[in-house]
């Protein structure tokens, strides 16, 4: 698991460090693209700049109510699962207007689980964007999968009996 330094955290939730990829993301299709971009980078800086301060995250059945908890929560561990995977887009849907957007992915999603398993499922993306002050962050992400050994895995989830 990737740790993150408490106080450069902060100071990026809080809004003091702007990374440069979330200035270039210009329409919420490249906020969520940059945003996957920087989780497989494993650039922290980067996917947070991407995040709202108000973020909810729905992830695989657990619920991360701030931007905090899903940064020390479940952030290291999509990092680490988007360094071992591919993801491709299957289909892709945006919609909305004005300040508020949404996006729907669905990928294919491959590669090989920490217990050298082979990944092959498809993943469900909803992305709810809201632009403040010229750029677009994401507010809402809520992730789902096909297969239960991998919400199994998730942190927080519980292992089925």
């Amino acid at each position: 698991m990737r740790a993150l330094r408490p106080i450069a955290l902060a100071a990026l939730v809080a809004g003091f460090a702007i990374d440069a990829s979330a200035q270039e993301a210009r329409t919420p299709i490249d906020v969520v693209d940059g945003f996957h971009r920087a989780l497989t980078q494993g650039n922290t800086a980067a996917a947070l700049g991407l995040l709202a301060r108000d973020l909810i995250v729905y992830e695989f059945g657990v619920i991360d109510p701030t931007l905090e908890q899903y940064a020390f929560v479940h952030l290291p561990f999509d990092m680490n699962t988007a360094a071992a995977t591919q993801w491709k887009v299957d289909s892709r849907r945006m919609g909305g207007g004005g300040d508020d957007w949404w996006v729907l992915t669905t990928y294919k999603v491959t590669g090989i689980d920490k217990n050298n398993r082979p990944i092959n499922n498809t993943t469900l993306e909803t992305m709810i964007l809201r632009r403040t002050n010229g750029a677009f962050r994401i507010v809402h992400m809520h992730w789902s999968t096909n297969d239960p050994g991998f919400n199994a895995q998730v942190p927080g989830t519980a292992t089925p009996k």
